[in-house]
């Protein structure tokens, strides 16, 4: 499990920028362990493509069925630390995926989703509120 670094906890771009990595180990948790509360503590309930991701980790271990790979990793992160008029604040994030593998009870082998070898970029969308950061939305450009 993933442990909130220090600097993650201060509004700052630093702490937002040390939040987004932080969100993102959480999310791999998930992945890794189908235990999506993590996440979802410091999701936001409106946030539409964190709600893809719950799905996506819940269906892939419902019963006895378990997922493997589908690890993000990291090539950049960048925020400019300007409050949009939303009240948010933005950091872009870069990464690859590995496959995600699914699988059910006595080797039953489920398909794969593909991942990504070329790098995407998301939009992670954050708020400072109750004394911690909160993803409000993530988008995939």
């Amino acid at each position: 499990m993933p442990v909130m670094p220090e600097e993650a906890k201060v509004e700052s771009k630093e702490g937002l920028i040390a939040f987004a990595r932080y969100w993102y180990e959480l999310v791999n948790y998930g992945y890794e362990t189908g235990d999506v509360e993590p996440v979802r503590a410091v999701s936001g309930p409106d946030c539409t493509d964190c709600n893809r991701y719950f799905d996506v980790v819940q269906r892939g271990y419902r019963d006895e069925d378990w997922m493997a790979g589908a690890m993000i990793d990291f090539r950049s992160v960048h925020s400019d630390y300007v409050l949009t008029p939303d009240g948010l604040y933005q950091v872009l994030i870069q990464f690859t995926q590995e496959p995600i593998e699914f699988f059910g009870p006595e080797g039953a082998e489920y398909g794969v989703d593909p991942g990504s070898d070329a790098p995407v970029v998301q939009i992670l969308e954050a708020r400072f509120q109750d004394e911690k950061w909160v993803v409000a939305q993530l988008s995939s450009m």
